[in-house]
């Protein structure tokens, strides 16, 4: 699946680098991808798990994210399954290949080799989205541009489903609003969930809603609003549901115990 032209292999490393990449970005992946956190302009996230910047180098914007090595067994697992930098770039090649936009993948290398295994790294285009989740979360209370939001989001996660597609973290922050000749053309990030099936399973297809439903509920929720966003999904298939309003009522209850779940969480706060 991936161009051997475009795979490394060096004595610390392994992975996948962009052929087009800048030079200079090419060089310091090869030797320690993680100087690029020296250029961060932003944390966007900062976990046990991962890390995730905004970086500017040469006067370009990129996001890089690093992977850590949480524990010994999750370096075992490195030492068995295969390489976690070229599986990224296989889901985002096959995402491209089902013309699912998504942020441009310049590398994607894992640092260290079996049980030296230290991380992956991987460095991705910047894509400034036309609306951040803030201007989406203000235009979503209005009904008509709620609709737009709604109708743009839910066929395009019913066309990832049709496609074999499970995302895993289907919530709103994780779709990114562009917009292209005065069409969206929504960007879909963090991959690391995602699943490619034949057919994605009516438990799958379930979860993702309920994570993209609870993401809009909480910015304005409306009793129809489950329905609404069940209707659009369903316009790309509906051949694989065989009783939508007992899916409907599981979706609505899904989202409900999401609610009161986030809402218990901050009340404790």
């Amino acid at each position: 699946m991936i161009d051997e032209k475009e795979q490394i292999v060096c004595k610390n490393m392994s992975g996948y680098i962009n052929s087009e990449i800048d030079e200079k970005l090419r060089d310091i992946i090869t030797l320690n991808p993680q100087v690029l956190f020296e250029k961060s302009v932003q944390d966007f996230k900062r976990e046990k798990r991962s890390r995730v910047s905004l970086i500017s180098f040469s006067g370009k914007p990129y996001i890089v994210k690093h992977y850590f090595v949480k524990n010994f067994l999750f370096r075992i697992r490195r030492f068995i399954l295969p390489s976690l930098a070229l599986n990224i770039r296989d889901r985002v090649k096959i995402m491209e290949q089902h013309h699912i936009s998504t942020p441009v993948l310049l590398a994607a290398v894992d640092i260290g080799k079996r049980f030296s295994y230290k991380g992956t790294t991987c460095l991705y285009e910047y894509v400034k989205p036309d609306k951040d989740k803030d201007q989406l979360r203000e235009d979503f209370q209005e009904p008509e541009k709620r609709d737009i939001i709604i109708s743009a989001v839910a066929s395009l996660l019913g066309r990832m489903h049709h496609s074999g597609i499970y995302h895993g973290d289907a919530k709103i922050s994780n779709f990114l609003w562009i917009e292209r000749s005065g069409e969206a053309d929504i960007h879909v990030i963090d991959l690391d969930d995602c699943r490619f099936m034949g057919k994605v399973t009516a438990n799958k297809r379930l979860a993702d809603l309920a994570n993209l439903v609870f993401s809009f509920a909480w910015w304005n929720s409306t009793p129809d609003l489950p329905a609404d966003c069940f209707g659009v999904y369903l316009q790309h298939d509906a051949s694989w549901c065989s009783d939508e309003k007992a899916f409907l009522d599981e979706l609505k209850k899904k989202v409900a115990r999401k609610l009161e779940h986030r809402r218990s969480r901050q009340k404790k706060k």
